[in-house]
């Protein structure tokens, strides 16, 4: 019908048009990764800093746990968005959430909770790493519970002790909820302080002690992440523990998404001190309110006066309290009984607003530096909340559950990598070097080293500033074998790359190279052709050499014939025609006919000297002398004359490789 087809021709011009528009921006529909010659094997997603103050911005790197991405792991980097280090993979399998700077016995160290994600938690362990990127340490908790959880694991008392939450299923009473036929199920929220060394519990707080679910705000079935509280896969989290720290008196700081309360939580019994915000808190909010936030911290107590920071989300994806997320600087006035927000540290143009995750760390020279939770942004603020520094890993399919910023001595054990090209090997042509060495922070300078053998002797090329993460050079001239040095500061050589052999492409791709390198293949075959595919060898290429014992000419088995297989038939037919045509074929088998005379008469020279005659293989209890007999036997083939066409055919039969085969039967008799 004329009308359907305009409906269908409207149809495919839309189409068309939305795929162009999805072709032309990529970057808002996938994630950006950073691609490095040197360490093929990382691609890590690319952190892209959109503002940036300079001067203001505090020194250090920033540390963030990407997940829902390609390569999720630990990664460090630096303030203008170049990697440091990728942990993925070298660090363990799983997400790595809550990275940062801790003290264990008295060094740096870096702290991460590692595991597998769950809906809303995690199942995994606490990890301490030196700064040489070595597992020093894993912690666990005990009790004979569940794994630890990835909201907190937090190393204290200079590594002595860790602080970690656990996500606990238990069945509980649910008819309140309108689960009347059977037990509920709730997933308690659990931290313990413990020993790193043993393992010994030396704290236990769970939240169905303390906190009656009434006062929670989720409910079953009500997020994606509540559960529905009808069996133990899904339990109702009506507490959703997401933070723990503690102060020098011993008392404890936790923080609830599900309940919006902030517990200060006491470390001789487990009682609750006092409640901010959620149902009955214990002081009155002066200027602010929050909801579904994360990652409470003390920052200064005395006899009067708590200064804590948060997190406040604003919105779980569901239910919507503030127009945008933010950082928060809160003061509670125990006299008073009030709570006041000094400062808030909002997003760029106040349009962030994230569902899950996040958090807020007051630098020491009282910066805030935050992560933006399941919007994969982070941001540094001066302490009155102007914006310093703003950007982002993704901006829609990664989610970061924490971003921080510390000083930090990476010395890797591995040595830099490195990766040489040139476009040919003319002594003209120009040699790229490209090197990096994943972790080290004390790189300020690279040396290029080269030689025409690999025993040497190498020339510096040049010495050049480290750019990024990995810093690459364009000699003027060619060299087959380069290596690279990491120099620091003051000069000292800090590691060696291997000797690397240059990598040149065939002359067949020098056309589609430049000069400085080689480009991925967009397709099979070559530009303007249709239907390329990938080469897939004719069959039996790929077996090992055998020979039909029916048949020992046929050395391969090529498969059925292909127009390629009769090309060199082909040429030799034209070859010899051209050979007549030109009056070259007579004299060429005259030629031919002499060279074969000259081989038959020497043959025949040579057959009538003495041979030494093989003996044949045999039992050992046959006599020797019957084999001495046979080698006196004249050759059957040498009595024939030399015209007889048996005794050429017969001394041309060369030797054959059959498959293997069980032994002869005969050769195993019992002989004794």
């Amino acid at each position: 019908m004329p009308g359907g087809s305009a409906s269908l021709s409207s149809f495919r011009i839309m189409a068309a048009l939305l795929v162009g528009l999805l072709c032309c921006l990529p970057g808002v529909f996938a994630e950006i990764d950073s691609v490095f010659r040197s360490r093929p094997d990382l691609y890590p997603p690319a952190l892209t800093i959109e503002h940036s103050v300079p001067g203001k911005v505090t020194p250090g790197y920033i540390f963030v746990g990407p997940y829902e991405a390609a390569n999720s792991g630990p990664y460090i980097y630096d303030n203008e968005g170049n990697l440091v280090w990728s942990g993925w993979g070298s660090s363990g399998p799983g997400n790595a959430h809550g990275m940062h700077v801790c003290k264990y016995k008295g060094e740096d160290h870096l702290c991460f909770f590692q595991g597998a994600q769950q809906n809303g938690y995690c199942r995994g362990h606490g990890v301490i790493m030196d700064n040489r990127y070595r597992t020093v340490k894993t912690v666990v908790p005990g009790g004979g519970m569940a794994s630890s959880d990835m909201h907190e694991f937090l190393p204290i008392n200079d590594g002595k002790t860790a602080l970690l939450t656990v996500y606990q299923q238990r069945q509980f009473d649910m008819s309140l909820w309108n689960v009347k036929t059977g037990m509920g199920w709730l997933m308690e929220s659990i931290f313990q302080e413990v020993d790193v060394e043993t393992n010994e519990v030396l704290f236990e707080w769970k939240s169905l002690d303390h906190v009656d679910p009434t006062v929670s705000y989720t409910y079953p079935g009500h997020t994606d992440t509540s559960g529905t509280g009808l069996d133990p896969r899904s339990p109702w989290d009506y507490f959703h523990i997401n933070s723990i720290d503690k102060n020098q008196e011993g008392d404890y700081l936790i923080s609830s998404r599900h309940t919006s309360a902030i517990y200060k939580i006491s470390g001789q019994n487990g009682s609750v001190i006092w409640q901010l915000h959620g149902a009955n808190p214990s002081f009155t909010n002066i200027n602010f309110s929050f909801s579904q936030q994360h990652d409470a911290r003390f920052l200064n107590e005395n006899g009067t006066h708590t200064l804590l920071s948060l997190y406040n989300n604003g919105f779980n994806g569901f239910n919507k309290t503030h127009e945008y997320s933010s950082g928060m600087l809160i003061l509670i006035d125990h006299v008073a009984k009030t709570a006041t927000q000094l400062h808030e540290y909002a997003p760029l143009n106040n349009n962030m607003l994230s569902s899950s995750q996040g958090n807020m760390q007051v630098l020491p020279n009282h910066n805030v530096f935050i992560g933006w939770g399941n919007n994969a942004y982070i941001s540094e603020h001066d302490q009155n909340g102007n914006l310093l520094l703003w950007g982002y890993i993704d901006k829609d399919r990664i989610m970061n559950y924490r971003a921080q910023k510390f000083q930090w001595d990476g010395m890797p054990t591995d040595v830099p990598a490195l990766w040489t090209y040139s476009r040919s090997t003319e002594p003209f042509s120009s040699l790229t070097l490209y090197v990096s060495w994943n972790g080290a922070t004390r790189v300020r300078y690279w040396r290029f080293y080269g030689a025409m053998n690999m025993t040497g002797p190498y020339a510096l090329l040049n010495q050049v500033t480290k750019k990024g993460f990995e810093t690459s050079y364009t000699f003027p001239h060619y060299y087959p074998w380069t290596y690279a040095e990491a120099v620091d500061l003051e000069g000292k050589v800090l590691g060696k790359s291997r000797h690397k052999f240059t990598f040149t492409p065939s002359r067949e791709l020098q056309q589609y190279c430049a000069n400085d390198t080689c480009e991925n293949a967009q397709a099979y075959g070559l530009p303007g052709e249709e239907g390329a595919s990938a080469f897939i060898p004719p069959l039996g290429l790929t077996t090992v050499p055998w020979v039909d014992p029916e048949n020992p000419e046929a050395h391969y088995d090529w498969g059925e014939s292909s127009e390629p297989a009769s090309q060199p038939l082909d040429e030799a037919k034209e070859t010899l025609k051209i050979a007549y045509d030109r009056g070259w074929f007579v004299p060429v088998l005259a030629v031919g006919v002499a060279a074969i005379g000259v081989y038959m008469v020497v043959r025949k020279c040579r057959l009538q000297r003495p041979h030494a005659y093989p003996v044949k293989e045999r039992r050992s209890f046959e006599p020797l002398d019957d084999a001495i007999d046979e080698r006196k036997q004249p050759d059957e083939m040498s009595d024939m004359p030399w015209w007889h066409w048996r005794r050429w055919t017969g001394a041309s039969d060369g030797p054959h490789y059959f498959p293997l085969r069980e032994p002869d039967s005969s050769r195993n008799e019992d002989v004794s």
